[in-house]
């Protein structure tokens, strides 16, 4: 059970730092003048 555990650990801890990353991407100044469609494009690539 352990090994579960710590493997849970380390997949929640990937997860986030995917979703920190996209939330600065979405914060930064790169996505201005992008259109929806391709701030969409990018999240499915990402997410």
């Amino acid at each position: 059970m352990q090994g579960s555990t710590s493997n849970q650990g380390m997949f929640c801890s990937q997860a986030r730092e995917l979703f920190e990353q996209i939330v600065r991407w979405l914060d930064s100044d790169s996505i201005s003048g992008l259109e929806h469609s391709q701030i969409e494009s990018k999240l499915l690539e990402n997410g």
